[in-house]
């Protein structure tokens, strides 16, 4: 048995600490003795001037045990691993594909290693794609304004790396075939990430805009959401090389290959589809005159709608709010116009086909508002979680157009109900004239003379200047709402069908009126739902009259006192015609009540909280 005296222990310890020190040295007398044999310029003058020089060669090659045994080459250093220095470059090249499937080493790209000299940002990037296109060969980028900048010294310009990666070339990088959704918006996001870069695009006289006006199209408002499979991304039209100007007869996007670059993705289409403008901007009066005229008439119509019924929702609310709190104030609660037996009567204001028809209307409504808008507000959170909970953006689009076939429904049979409304059985003995009191009648909800002096005379009862009018069946409010969802119908319906079905509207439209299709389906349901949302919901519940919700179009009756109060001209004309008795109905069931109640309260809930986020959206997203 050895028993370690104090002096052992010393020694030990002394060894311990200077055994590195003594390899060390070792090492740099290796260094100089390698440079005696390997006198080649690359190891001694090149290796001198290069980013390694401060390294000796065990820095990289691992001493060996035996001189003789070295220069009879039966002892080779083996090489130490670059990640020794190159950690973080080692840990994103464990993931590159060149290592992954092809085992390339560092010095397989580096082999000049011994003579490797720090370059400028400009010749780094000429001596990637020199060091690429030893393998890669591609015609395709060697011919592209890519690669014509860059090898002018051109830093900003993009090589293989910049958009494959220097160290981190990933797997699907070979193909597209392959992780298609995954590789469609990786290489989108470099092609973004420099082109939405103002700096850059200005000092190479380029628009930064280009990403912003992509991303306002379909393609990329889809792309956007985080869903690129069926959407058309950079490199589709402009595809991954051979990415020239558009006035280059060789450039997919030049006019003469922009049918067949179409045709990649779509088929069955007029050659006028290629019209379709991929990078609009419809403010550019000049460039897009179509699509300005047609955005600013959005702008407008959207401005002179809200401007008119806020501003006639707010006054109605302070008449309405002002005249209740006074009458509270004194105590006085307003007395029935009717007895009380007769004031709690009810009768039959819609019929079942019309309140079905109805909440068919509310369903689907919410069916393409709730599918429909967050492509619209592609870029905010809400958009994509609720996209995500839908299944997809292509799920979503199958939901909407679900959504849009029960309103066009709805639509057409309106329309058949009108028709059969006007002609009616017996209408026709009067000859036209009979045709057209039925159609200004008061059963219709065509404006008649009556509704100018009507809007007036409410006018002037917001100021104090004149009583409430009376109404007759309709109020010129409620033909409104109604002929505002047939004008609607027309256009959003309309585009709609043509952005449904684009390569069947190119045999009719040009490409071009798909972009005008865009956006005015897209302002006109913003219309559609913030007027639906504010002032429908206002002057149907929220006013405080019925506040918070009037059930009468879920239920289809309504009391004789309401309607005594509030449209006595209706009250007074089915007294008149003996139609009063005819028309009575008994308190709806119970079951009826709690289903309009729910219905009902759970659709205003919904439309509210959808007008919070807009407006959450409009000055906050």
């Amino acid at each position: 048995m050895i028993v370690l005296t104090g002096k052992g222990i010393f020694w030990i310890l002394l060894s311990f600490f200077l055994l590195p020190g003594f390899l060390n040295a070792q090492s740099s007398n290796l260094k100089m003795d390698c440079t005696e044999c390997h006198n080649d310029s690359k190891f001694n003058i090149g290796f001198n001037k290069s980013v390694h020089n401060e390294n000796g060669c065990t820095s990289c090659h691992r001493p060996f045990q035996s001189i003789d045994k070295h220069i009879s080459k039966i002892e080779k250093p083996l090489l130490i691993s670059c990640g020794k220095c190159h950690n973080e470059i080692e840990k994103e090249y464990s993931k590159n594909f060149h290592y992954l499937y092809e085992d390339f080493k560092c010095q397989d790209c580096h082999y000049e290693i011994h003579s490797l000299k720090k370059k400028q940002q400009k010749d780094s990037k000429i001596a990637i794609v020199k060091n690429c296109t030893k393998c890669h060969e591609n015609e395709d980028y060697a011919a592209s304004d890519h690669s014509a900048a860059a090898m002018k010294g051109n830093k900003d310009s993009a090589v293989c790396s910049d958009c494959h990666g220097l160290h981190d070339t990933r797997v699907y990088h070979t193909s597209l075939e392959t992780n298609t959704a995954e590789a469609r918006e990786f290489y989108s996001r470099k092609c973004i990430s420099c082109h939405s870069d103002a700096e850059m695009m200005k000092r190479n006289k380029l628009s930064h805009k280009t990403v912003e006006y992509y991303e306002e199209t379909y393609h990329g408002k889809v792309q956007d959401l985080g869903y690129p499979t069926r959407v058309a991304g950079c490199a589709d039209c402009h595809t991954n090389h051979n990415i020239l100007p558009p006035d280059n007869p060789d450039s997919t996007i030049n006019p003469k290959n922009l049918v067949r670059n179409c045709g990649k993705c779509h088929s069955g289409f007029h050659q006028r589809f290629a019209e379709f403008k991929a990078h609009p901007d419809y403010k550019n009066k000049n460039r897009y005159p179509s699509l300005y005229w047609s955005f600013i008439s959005m702008v407008f119509l959207l401005l002179i709608t809200f401007s008119f019924f806020w501003m006639h929702t707010l006054l109605w609310w302070r008449k309405v709010y002002w005249e209740k709190y006074k009458l509270e104030k004194l105590g006085i609660v307003p007395e029935s116009p009717l007895p009380h037996e007769e004031a709690v009567q009810e009768i039959k204001r819609f019929s079942g086909k019309e309140r079905i028809m109805h909440m068919l209307l509310i369903i689907s409504f919410f069916g393409l508002v709730i599918t429909g808008f967050p492509l619209k507000y592609h870029g905010t959170p809400w958009a994509k979680a609720l996209i995500s909970f839908m299944g997809g953006a292509h799920k979503a689009g199958l939901y909407h157009r679900f959504a849009a076939v029960i309103l066009i429904g709805l639509f057409l049979y309106t329309i058949w109900r009108g028709i059969s409304f006007i002609f009616s059985k017996g209408s026709g003995r009067s000859g036209w004239r009979g045709w057209i009191d039925r159609l200004f009648g008061p059963d219709s909800l065509m404006p008649n003379k009556n509704d100018w002096p009507q809007f007036k005379g409410m006018v002037k009862w917001f100021f104090g200047r004149g009583d409430m009018p009376q109404f007759g069946r309709w109020t010129y409010w409620e033909k409104f709402d109604f002929l505002a969802v047939f004008w609607g119908m027309f256009i959003i319906g309309g585009s709609g069908i043509t952005l449904w079905a684009p390569e069947a509207a190119s045999y009719i439209y040009p490409g071009w009126v798909l972009n005008i299709a865009s956006i005015v389906h897209s302002e006109e349901a913003l219309l559609a739902a913030l007027f639906i949302f504010t002032v429908h919901f206002f002057n149907t519940h929220l006013i405080p009259t019925k506040f918070p919700m009037d059930p009468i179009i879920f239920t289809g009756r309504q009391k004789l006192e309401e309607l005594r109060r509030f449209r006595s001209l209706e009250y007074e004309r089915l007294k008149n015609e003996n139609r009063l008795d005819e028309l009575k109905i008994e308190h709806p069931c119970i079951s009826m009540k709690i289903f309009a109640s729910m219905f009902g309260l759970a659709s205003l809930w919904l439309g509210i909280i959808f007008t919070i986020i807009l407006l959450w959206t409009f000055f906050f997203a």
